[in-house]
C-alpha cells in the first residue's frame, strides 16, 4: 500500500471531526458586530435566531447619555421595536466608556432579515452604528 492511500482515509478522518467540532460550537462564536461610529459600537449574542429563541441579546458600549437601540426588518425604514437604553449601564475603565446589555422581544415577528441599528449624541454630534451583515429569524 503505498503512502498516499494510507494517507487519505486519515485525512478525511481529521477533516470530519474538524467539521463536527466547528459545527458544534457556540453561537456566541459567530455573533453579529457593528459598522459605524466606533463610540456606540455594539454586538448581538448571535446571527440566527430559531423557533425557540425569544429575544436578541445586545451588548455595546455608549456615553453617560445612553443610545436607542433599533430594530428594522430588510426594506422596511420604519422601525418595528425601539429601546432606550438610559439606566442600568456600568462604567468600564479601561474603555472609558459605559457598557450596556439591552433584549428586543422576538414575540410577533415574522420569519426573515432584520437590521439593528443604534443612535446616541454626545453634544452636538450624533452617533451611529449598524450590523455589518442582517440577522436571521427563523419561525
Amino acid at each position: 500500500m503505498s503512502l498516499s492511500k494510507r494517507a487519505l482515509p486519515c485525512l478525511l478522518i481529521v477533516a470530519f471531526i474538524l467539521v463536527g467540532v466547528f459545527s458544534l460550537s457556540s453561537t456566541k462564536a459567530f455573533a453579529m458586530s457593528s459598522k459605524g461610529s466606533p463610540e456606540i459600537a455594539f454586538h448581538t449574542d448571535a446571527n440566527t435566531y430559531t423557533k425557540t429563541a425569544t429575544t436578541i441579546d445586545v451588548y455595546g458600549i455608549c456615553n453617560s447619555n445612553g443610545v436607542s437601540v433599533q430594530l428594522y426588518k430588510k426594506g422596511n425604514n420604519n422601525a418595528i421595536r425601539i429601546v432606550d437604553v438610559y439606566k442600568g449601564m456600568t462604567y468600564n475603565k479601561s474603555l472609558g466608556a459605559f457598557t450596556y446589555k439591552t433584549s428586543i422581544s422576538l414575540k410577533g415577528l415574522s420569519a426573515g432579515q432584520y437590521d439593528v441599528c443604534v443612535y446616541g449624541y454626545w453634544s452636538w454630534k450624533d452617533y451611529r452604528a449598524e450590523l455589518q451583515h442582517y440577522l436571521t429569524v427563523q419561525r
